[in-house]
């Protein structure tokens, strides 16, 4: 069986920038928007959004709660540990979030007549934009972009 160990030896800056500081402070931003704005979030990609309903509520809320654990994630976990292989499976999950979302955005928006870029408004390319970019910087961790080759991986800080 191949070993799980990746042959880099140190988490690159800017991913540490990003996944430590940038990347909680998207999530507490959009869980806040979750709690408090949720006539602004529906906004996002419907141009007339209902009035929030209890379910709207519901749903945001607990979404706002999954933002705030992969802020906390982020935040904490990848503080604590330098191991490649830890900061790549939070990155997946992450990057499995934003795959919904990217999937959720095509079906709102193909079922508006909307998937044209032309057809975006900027609250469209706002949201799309960021959680694009946010994806795109977790595939270029994923697939090892700015790495450099060695041997082995540290674990835990201290040991």
């Amino acid at each position: 069986m191949p070993s799980m160990t990746p042959s880099y030896t140190r988490i690159p800056n800017f991913y540490r920038l990003f996944f430590t500081y940038l990347d909680p402070l998207i999530c507490v931003w959009g869980a806040s928007m979750d709690f408090f704005l949720p006539s602004l979030v529906l906004s996002s990609h419907i141009p007339s959004p209902p009035v929030p309903d209890q379910g709207h509520i519901m749903v945001l809320t607990q979404r706002g709660g999954g933002m705030l654990n992969f802020g906390i994630v982020s935040a904490v976990l990848l503080r604590y540990t330098d191991d490649v292989n830890i900061w790549s499976i939070v990155q997946v999950a992450c990057l499995t979030v934003d795959l919904a979302y990217y999937w959720s955005a095509w079906r709102v928006l193909g079922g508006q007549g909307r998937l044209s870029p032309g057809a975006w408004r900027a609250e469209d390319w706002a949201s799309l934009g960021i959680t694009v970019f946010a994806g795109a910087v977790r595939a270029a961790f994923l697939i090892g972009v700015g790495f450099e080759r060695g041997e082995g991986v540290k674990g835990a800080k201290g040991q």
